[in-house]
Parts: C-alpha cells; sequence; structure tokens
C-alpha cells in the first residue's frame, strides 16, 4: 500500500495558461487561454440535445461541432469575440462563435483549433488512452 499523501498536495486551483497565436492577415495576435472541466462541462452541456427515440426513451447526443465551437470561442480571449463592433462588421450579432468562424480562413480555423485543444490539453488525453491500450 503506497503512503498517505498529505491533501494540501492537492490544494491548487487552476491556473490558466495563456498563448499567442499570429496570423499574417492580422496586426495583433489572437490569445487563447484554457478552461476548467468545470467550464467544459457547461460548454458540453448546452452543445448536447435531447430528443425522444421510438421507444419514449430520451436519448442525449453531443454535437461536436457545435462543442469544438463553443470552446474556441470561449477559448479566444483577443480580439474580444462579444464585442459590437466586431460582430457588427462580419454580422454576426450574438454569436462569438459565428464571429471567429467569419473572421477566419479555413487553414487559419484549422491552426487556432489545434492550438486551443492543445493548451486546453486534449492531446495529452489521446496519449493517456493510448497508453491504456498498450
Amino acid at each position: 500500500m503506497a503512503g498517505i499523501i498529505d491533501i494540501k498536495s492537492f490544494l491548487v486551483k487552476p491556473v490558466a495558461e495563456r498563448r499567442e497565436i499570429k496570423f499574417d492577415r492580422f496586426d495583433a495576435p489572437f490569445i487563447i487561454e484554457s478552461i476548467t472541466e468545470h467550464e467544459n462541462a457547461r460548454l458540453r452541456k448546452i452543445s448536447t440535445t435531447q430528443k425522444r427515440n421510438r421507444q419514449g426513451q430520451t436519448e442525449k447526443s453531443l454535437n461536436t461541432d457545435l462543442y469544438v465551437a463553443n470552446l474556441m470561442a470561449r477559448s479566444v480571449v483577443q480580439p474580444d469575440l462579444n464585442n459590437a463592433e466586431l460582430q457588427s462588421f462580419f454580422a454576426t450579432e450574438g454569436s462569438a462563435s459565428d464571429t471567429l468562424s467569419a473572421m477566419l480562413l479555413p487553414g487559419e480555423y484549422a491552426n487556432l483549433q489545434e492550438a486551443v485543444l492543445e493548451l486546453n490539453h486534449f492531446d495529452d488525453e489521446l496519449e493517456v488512452k493510448e497508453q491504456v491500450k498498450k
């Protein structure tokens, strides 16, 4: 049996990590930050739909495209995707995720998505799953 570890070893609040992503078309870099699992659960919840199947049971379904769009919009802290002027310019009033997708070219969006997933340690999760398979 392993020795008992002092609980104080786990009294560490998460600190948001930040990273700059520079695209040549923009004068300023995008800044992204990591989120907590608590916030991630909220994003999964708002990206999940419920419907009744033929047997009358409720089925939940995660819309992964919506989830990733919400995760990306939440992770971008610069530019402010909720800025009224920015949303008006891109005709995406009321939607930070639509503003982000309207601003970026497909390759830029893919690069930003990769950076957001990496910053939130989704790459680590994949590595752990691969280790468990072995």
